[in-house]
């Protein structure tokens, strides 16, 4: 047990986990409630991280927030991961989110998800803090700003005293579509992407040996699994660095119901592929991939506009997003746009916390800080790395 303060009626204490293997039951259903919003914060989306996207030297680390006055009963959870010992001897201890490019959105799990961020969220800054590890750094990414937690970790982390910088991640495209058909969807495209779609899948079509087949569970899957492999080695794209994650993921989405992949076959020759995630009434468009030889069907468009027209008839979803990034594509398809962000929290009582204050806050704040750490002279040593943006 890290820390322990009382809230109200409630206890609050904070306990570290290994690993999700070593969460007690009673977390499941916190993990399981958290999925029921996104997908990326549930246990199976977690397991699959773990098991395939890891570093060299990585460690888990669940903080767990339980109430101590009734049962224990976990109130929230932060996966994380951290190496035992940095990689440089001027290297600071980093604790960072359990999260990395593949991920659309980060969060802690726990019901201010739905907007009561309470003093759970400063019960898991407190026990961060007063971790043996002494954290230089502690980084969550990517966050979404205009939820009920983001100002709450902001908040909780500068209240124990550590300095925080927000910094931007990437955008994400979307577009509502509550009630809106499909046919009204292709209207509201720009005519002169209309014409290319019709015209494009139609010489497709007249080649009368293409199809295309949609996989939603188990049935037909590794062939899929094989098809998108083999599309994504003769795509534009780089190889993958955790060439596990993907094939993990789209049988984790199988297993619950998530998937929604495409492939195009041309004479049973696989030329395009798409992963899609449907869960609680959202989908992500995640992977894409197809093969450039037959550029000429723009399969890729192809297939785009048959998985749309899948998931606005039948999963009837109210929202469709386009995953990270900016790619001057994506407004074409989704309209609105809306963003992710990071946080930097570091520490002044550490070596490595306050140069990571001068080198991403800067200004007269940090050399105030900077004094105070002259003053204080800590024994620990260590250095930090550089943010991306200053915001």
């Amino acid at each position: 047990m890290l820390s322990a303060r009382a809230t109200g009626s409630a206890l609050l204490k904070v306990r570290t986990y290994p690993g999700f293997d070593a969460l007690p039951e009673s977390y499941h259903r916190l993990f399981e409630e958290a999925g029921s919003q996104w997908y990326d914060f549930s246990l199976p989306w977690f397991r699959n991280f773990a098991g395939t996207a890891l570093d060299a030297g990585d460690k888990i680390c669940i903080y767990g927030v339980e109430d101590e006055g009734n049962s224990n009963i976990p109130m929230a959870a932060l996966a994380t991961r951290y190496k035992e010992r940095p990689s440089a001897f001027f290297s600071p201890t980093l604790l960072s989110s359990l999260s990395n490019f593949y991920t659309i959105t980060f969060s802690p799990t726990g019901p201010f998800l739905k907007g009561d961020t309470g003093e759970v969220l400063g019960a898991l800054a407190k026990g961060i803090a007063n971790d043996a590890h002494r954290w230089d750094l502690v980084e969550l990414r990517p966050l979404d700003p205009s939820s009920a937690a983001y100002p709450q970790l902001i908040q909780s982390f500068r209240a124990v005293g550590m300095v925080v910088q927000e910094y931007f991640c990437f955008g994400n495209w979307y577009l509502p579509t509550k009630g809106l058909a499909y046919d009204d969807y292709l209207k509201s495209m720009p005519p002169a992407m209309q014409n290319t779609i019709r015209r494009k899948k139609k010489k497709l079509e007249k080649t009368g040996k293409a199809r295309i087949d949609i996989i939603t569970g188990t049935e037909g899957l590794e062939a899929a699994v094989n098809a998108y492999s083999r599309i994504y080695l003769s795509s534009w794209k780089r190889s993958e660095p955790y060439p596990n994650f993907v094939p993990g993921l789209i049988r984790t989405c199988a297993e619950k119901n998530w998937l929604r992949m495409g492939v195009i076959y041309l004479e049973d020759q696989p030329i395009a592929s798409q992963v899609w995630i449907v869960n609680s009434g959202k989908a992500t468009i995640y992977k894409l991939a197809h093969d450039q030889r037959y550029d000429e069907f723009s399969s890729g468009s192809t297939l785009t506009t048959h998985l749309i027209q899948h998931v606005l008839e039948v999963d009837k979803v109210h929202e469709i997003d386009f995953g990270s990034g900016d790619d001057p594509y994506k407004k074409n398809w989704l309209s609105q746009r809306r963003e992710r962000w990071g946080l930097l929290a570091m520490n002044p009582s550490s070596l490595a916390g306050c140069l990571g204050i001068l080198r991403n806050v800067g200004g007269r704040a940090a050399k105030n800080v900077w004094q105070t750490f002259l003053r204080n002279r800590p024994t620990h040593q260590s250095g930090p790395g550089k943010l991306k943006k200053e915001s």
